[in-house]
């Protein structure tokens, strides 16, 4: 787990949709720019982005996985980062 980008923000698109750059996504995972779109273009980077609701309404998370690493976000409402978790899961998703 790390703190590496928690208080930073994630800004969002005209429609409202989080953005996250090329260069950051590939440096968080120790990836060139190059790599990790050679890696999306074949599939293997996957994201997910859930809204909280019930106690955790006004937050998302957002998930990025390359294979067996995976990027965790808890963002505000306006995309401040709450929580920065970067772990290794097994192949049914759990963090080792």
């Amino acid at each position: 787990m790390s703190a590496q980008e928690t208080g930073t923000f994630i800004e969002r698109n005209a429609e409202g949709q989080f953005e996250i750059g090329a260069e950051r996504l590939a440096r968080r995972f120790g990836l060139g720019v190059d790599d990790l779109r050679a890696m999306t273009a074949r599939g293997q980077v996957r994201s997910s982005v859930e809204r909280g609701d019930g106690a955790d309404t006004g937050r998302w998370r957002l998930s990025f996985r390359i294979g067996n690493r995976r990027w965790r976000l808890t963002l505000c409402e306006d995309g401040m980062i709450e929580d920065d978790e970067f772990s290794i899961v097994t192949s049914g998703g759990r963090s080792l």
